[in-house]
C-alpha cells in the first residue's frame, strides 16, 4: 500500500485514540516522590541493622563488685559523726562539731557511703572550716551549712548519680554546735 491508499482507508474504531500532547505526568510524579522515601526507608534500616547493641544500664562498681543504684523505693540512712573543725577567721579558738544523718533511696546507699566516707568527711571538713565566728552568728546558718553540704557531697558522689538526681537526698543534723 501507498501513502495515498493509505490516506483514503476508512478510520475503524479498533485504533486506539490520539495522546494530547504532553504525555503522561503519573510516572515522573511517582518517581518524584517515592524516590526520597524509599532513600530515607533505605538509609533507617541499615543504619538500624548497624547501630551497636547497648547493654543494660550500668552498674557503677567499686572494688569490683556491682552496686545496686537502682531506687529501692524505702529511704535509707547513714551517720556521719564526729565532724569536728576549727572555724576560719582571725580567732582560731572557735570550732563547729557536726553530726549528720544522710537519707537516699538507692539499694545499696550505706555500702555507697561507707566505701565513700572518707571523701564525704574530706568534703565536710573543707566546707565547715570554711565559715567564720561571723558567719556562725547569722540566721539561716544551719540551713546554709546544709546547702552547702549537700552540694559538697554531690560533687564527690557525682559517679554515682542516676541522671540528674543526688544520691543523697536529705540531711540532717542530729548535733550542731558552733563554740
Amino acid at each position: 500500500m501507498c501513502a495515498a491508499q493509505l490516506d483514503e482507508l476508512p478510520e475503524s474504531n479498533d485504533s486506539p485514540p490520539e495522546k494530547s500532547g504532553g504525555g503522561s505526568l503519573l510516572p515522573a510524579l511517582v518517581a518524584i516522590i517515592l524516590a526520597p522515601a524509599l532513600t530515607v526507608g533505605a538509609m533507617f534500616v541499615i543504619i538500624k541493622m548497624n547501630k551497636p547493641v547497648q547493654a543494660q544500664t550500668q552498674q557503677v562498681t567499686e572494688g569490683g563488685q556491682p552496686l545496686d543504684m537502682e531506687p529501692s523505693g524505702e529511704e535509707k540512712s547513714y551517720d556521719l559523726i564526729g565532724l569536728i573543725t576549727n572555724l576560719g577567721g582571725p580567732i582560731k579558738s572557735r570550732y563547729i562539731n557536726v553530726e549528720l544523718k544522710l537519707e537516699g533511696l538507692a539499694g545499696d546507699f550505706e555500702k555507697v557511703l561507707e566505701v565513700n566516707e572518707h571523701r564525704l568527711r574530706d568534703k565536710a571538713l573543707s566546707i565547715l572550716g570554711q565559715y567564720t565566728y561571723e558567719d556562725a552568728q547569722l540566721d539561716g546558718f544551719q540551713e546554709r551549712v546544709r546547702v552547702d553540704l549537700k552540694k559538697g557531697f554531690s560533687i564527690v558522689l557525682k559517679k554515682y548519680r542516676s541522671g540528674e538526681s543526688d544520691l543523697i537526698r536529705n540531711i540532717y543534723f542530729t548535733q550542731f554546735v558552733v563554740q
